[in-house]
């Protein structure tokens, strides 16, 4: 009696794909090795020439190049997702990175952290905003991740004092949405009785927690990650949190997004001690206090406007050296390596009592 085929004919197109498509893997993961082995050449060479490893304007352009040249069949943003992953892994290779951010881990902040360096990287969790200064200055760390705005909070006034009073560069910018999930053991919103979270999670859900959770007692704690894990101690209790700490501590996400406004996003800088180089889409950051004198912040800021220099951020905060004296942060498109972005600086100097730049860095992409 003869056997019958475990292949059918109609299976037959569909293996010879899949056959295909196997022997492309192999040929991506052998190239992808031997990026990596390149990449440790160019690590140790940078070693001895003491450049940082971290080179956020090179990685632009990268990404930028790769993307111009993508097909209908691949999106740009697909192949720069893509590529973004083989680039952190190819940098882990060089050199191990130690970042700084506000902790525990599972926050908003780690995650910043992740999106810019990468699953491999050792993150150091701090206690402070300050502690994140602290351990780059003394290279305890290489880099840190600190908060320093929000689109309904407004700017995180501690990091803005804190470039005043520490000598460190900005060189990267990434922008963190932040999605708000209800985490939890229960099986359902009729068994929570009890809502753990940090303060501003629950005030940016309070519409969701009136219409479905109205009799929950509100617990405000220290961070969504301790949330969670009292969350995790309680079957009838949830937290309010990210995803990344949901899976950090093996919890489930019962309802996801229950944020009151969709459009909430934290801007993150990178901390470190030397500026990134131009990318061709940069951002320039810097502060300065001005003199005692009538029309002093028009004068000072017009040689931005005659050249056309476009201000996308601008704020005062109080000197607390000085009482009554004021400085002003800014944000402008451009390197501080133009031509144009030199000549606007140096004739705003005359005008400002202080001046300081801290960094030009490439201008991060906001997550949809």
């Amino acid at each position: 009696m003869a056997t019958q085929s475990s292949t059918s004919p109609q299976s037959e197109p569909l293996e010879h794909l899949r056959s295909a498509i196997n022997d492309i893997d192999d040929r991506i993961l052998d190239l992808l090795l031997q990026r990596q082995k390149k990449s440790t050449e160019i690590g140790k060479l940078k070693k001895e020439k003491g450049l940082d490893i971290f080179d956020p304007a090179r990685e632009e352009k990268v990404l930028d190049r790769l993307t111009a040249k993508t097909q209908d069949i691949l999106a740009p943003e697909a192949v720069r997702g893509i590529f973004m992953e083989i680039i952190k892994s190819s940098r882990l290779a060089q050199q191990p990175l130690a970042v700084a951010f506000l902790g525990p881990e599972g926050t908003f902040s780690h995650q910043a952290v992740l999106s810019v360096y990468g699953a491999g990287t050792t993150c150091r969790p701090a206690e402070s905003i300050e502690e994140i200064f602290k351990l780059v200055e003394k290279d305890v760390c290489r880099q840190g991740m600190v908060p320093v705005e929000n689109s309904f909070e407004g700017s995180i006034a501690q990091t803005l004092d804190l470039f005043f009073q520490y000598n460190l560069s900005v060189g990267a910018e990434t922008f963190v949405r932040i999605r708000n999930h209800l985490v939890t053991r229960a099986e359902h919103l009729g068994q929570i009785k009890r809502l753990y979270s940090h303060p501003m999670p629950i005030a940016q859900c309070r519409s969701w927690i009136k219409g479905n959770l109205p009799r929950a007692e509100l617990h405000e704690v220290g961070s969504t990650s301790v949330a969670v894990k009292l969350a995790a101690e309680d079957p009838e209790a949830a937290a309010i949190a990210g995803s990344l700490a949901a899976e950090i501590y093996q919890m489930k996400i019962l309802v996801e997004s229950i944020e009151d406004h969709p459009h909430n996003v934290t801007r993150f800088l990178s901390l470190g001690k030397s500026d990134s180089r131009p990318s061709g889409r940069d951002k320039t950051t810097f502060l300065f206090s001005l003199k005692h004198e009538p029309g002093s912040l028009h004068s000072a800021l017009a040689p931005l406007a005659e050249r056309g220099i476009n201000i996308t951020h601008l704020e005062s905060r109080p000197m607390k050296v000085r009482t009554w004296e004021y400085l002003f942060y800014a944000d402008i498109e451009g390197h501080r390596e133009e031509e144009r972005i030199k000549e606007a600086l140096s004739m705003m100097n005359p005008h400002c009592a202080f001046m300081k730049v801290l960094g030009s860095y490439p201008a991060g992409r906001r997550e949809s």
